[in-house]
């Protein structure tokens, strides 16, 4: 499922494949080549077209 995230560290976003959305509290790591930066789902919102189908996910993510 295509995921957007909105954090500080991507300030342009981030678009990832996932299989599963991580839900508000949850924690997410991101390894980078300087080290690894641990994260906190903020807010989660889901959005559908007309006829209520899942379209996208835009997670926001806080420290």
């Amino acid at each position: 499922m295509k995921i957007t995230l909105i954090s500080e560290d991507f300030p342009d976003n981030k678009i990832v494949d996932w299989p599963a959305v991580p839900g508000t509290g949850d924690r997410v790591s991101f390894h980078f080549r300087g080290g690894t930066t641990n994260q906190a789902v903020k807010r989660v919102d889901y959005h559908a077209d007309a006829d209520g189908s899942l379209t996208e996910v835009t997670v926001e993510l806080t420290y």
